[in-house]
């Protein structure tokens, strides 16, 4: 940081502080693979990354009403939002990192210290706005009513196949159907279907 940074970074009003930090959660969350991949597919639907802009004000704000906000306050913020805006659930703990480069922000920013959100910026500047990149991200999905579907044609497919040692249902004979009973005032006997 140049002497120039450093003596405006120690005078820094608390809106400046707040401004910075706010910065570096933004640039924080546009580091996140998992996040990065979610607004790129647009997940989270056409305004995912407006929902990335809202998730580091919602952050900022969390901070802002609670200033004993710790790490695994930001962690569960992180999981929520991006299952209930994205429909991600994340399980390479990734968030875990993410919450503490946060809280680390948020100390270095209290001190006056913008050195890693001038740093971030700069990377960001450096990459001409382009997203971060994905490689290390895998995706597995995970889509309830899909299962089921699935589970649905494969007991019809499995009726159909006799290759692999299945019964094609198709000619097993009908099971015949009882007699009607019928009691001595003519009236027929209703029987339901038993379930096994």
């Amino acid at each position: 940081m140049s002497a120039a940074s450093q003596s405006s970074a120690a005078t820094a009003t608390p809106e400046q502080k707040e401004a910075k930090f706010d910065l570096g959660i933004w640039h924080t969350l546009c580091n996140w693979s998992d996040l990065t991949v979610a607004v790129q597919n647009q997940w989270g639907g056409p305004d995912s990354s407006d929902k990335r802009d809202w998730l580091a004000g919602a952050i900022s704000e969390i901070f802002a009403s609670n200033p004993d906000t710790d790490t695994e306050d930001v962690e569960v913020v992180l999981l929520q939002a991006l299952e209930d805006e994205f429909g991600v659930r994340v399980e390479d703990e990734t968030e875990v990192t993410v919450a503490r480069d946060i809280m680390a922000l948020r100390k270095e920013v209290a001190e006056g210290n913008f050195a890693k959100v001038d740093a971030l910026q700069k990377k960001w500047e450096e990459r001409k706005g382009k997203e971060v990149g994905t490689g290390n991200v895998h995706v597995s999905e995970s889509n309830q009513d899909a299962e089921w579907d699935s589970v649905d044609e494969e007991s019809d497919e499995d009726e159909d196949e006799d290759e692999d040692g299945d019964v094609d249902m198709s000619d097993a004979p009908a099971k015949p159907k009882p007699a009607p009973e019928v009691d001595e005032e003519g009236f027929t006997k209703v029987v339901g279907k038993r379930r096994n």
